[in-house]
């Protein structure tokens, strides 16, 4: 006979004024019985990284998301903001790892180290308790290209192209004539940090919980459990199976690895 479980969500809690580590209250489990399961307290491995919660704004199902929404400030960026913010707490999960001497892969095969040299420009250890805002809104000039402008007197720059036109022509001609005189290539982003892997937010998103989950010593039916219970109500597709767990937590490792050298 199958028992139906119903969870208390974690909680996150912080260990007094002189350490920064996580107490990570696993969930309290209880089935129909009455009966308390996984209910243990425990320090969490991880110094900065918590379990992030999703919400119905931030995962946008449609085809395409608007040219706006990818506005922060006055900067454009070439991906959605969700993905920049991902990426910041990965950075961040990285560095704990490291300073924790955290192990992680089935036979604890790996360690990270986070490149330094590449991540010179986000000053990531000034903001480890900081927000992704504001952090983002301090170093947006790193990820996003300058909103355009009218100017009222153009000035020799290598960065600029200034070009004048009759108002009164049609946009679609003007714009024309614009690609024209653009070079090849000047349709990428110019942008020091870039997303160059593709990624679905909602399973990446699923990925980084994952990762903190499983580092905290916490099993396969209580990962899929959680999953469930956050995920669920906004897609059906939760990875909640045992393959299809280990299958995420093999990719959410992957991702770990690959920004601690630079790669997203």
């Amino acid at each position: 006979m199958i028992e139906h479980l119903s969870f208390i969500r974690p909680i996150l809690l912080k260990v007094g004024s002189d350490s920064h580590k996580n107490i990570f209250t696993r969930q309290v489990m209880t089935s129909e019985k009455g009966e308390n399961r996984y209910h243990v307290d425990m320090a969490s491995q991880f110094t900065y990284s918590s379990l992030i919660k999703p919400s119905r704004t931030k995962f946008f199902t449609g085809a395409q998301i608007g040219l706006r929404k990818n506005k922060f400030r006055d900067y454009w960026l070439d991906k959605p903001i969700h993905l920049y913010r991902m990426w910041f707490l990965f950075v961040r999960l990285v560095v704990d790892c490291e300073d924790n001497k955290i192990r992680f892969g089935a036979k604890k095969e790996h360690s990270v180290k986070l490149n330094k040299r590449f991540y010179k420009d986000w000053d990531v250890h000034s903001y480890l308790d900081a927000s992704f805002d504001d952090w983002f809104t301090d170093k947006i000039h790193l990820f996003g290209e300058q909103e355009v402008s009218i100017v009222k007197e153009g000035e020799l720059s290598s960065e600029h192209l200034y070009l004048k036109f009759n108002r009164n022509q049609r946009k679609e001609d003007i714009l024309g004539q614009a690609r024209l005189l653009l070079k090849d290539g000047r349709f990428e982003s110019s942008a020091k940090y870039q997303i160059k892997k593709q990624y679905k937010y909602f399973y990446l998103h699923q990925q980084y919980n994952a990762f903190i989950l499983r580092q905290n010593g916490e099993k396969n039916a209580v990962v899929g459990d959680w999953l469930r219970t956050n995920y669920a109500k906004y897609k059906d597709r939760v990875s909640t199976e045992d393959a299809a767990l280990r299958k995420l937590c093999r990719a959410s490792e992957r991702v770990v690895l690959d920004v601690a050298k630079g790669e997203f």
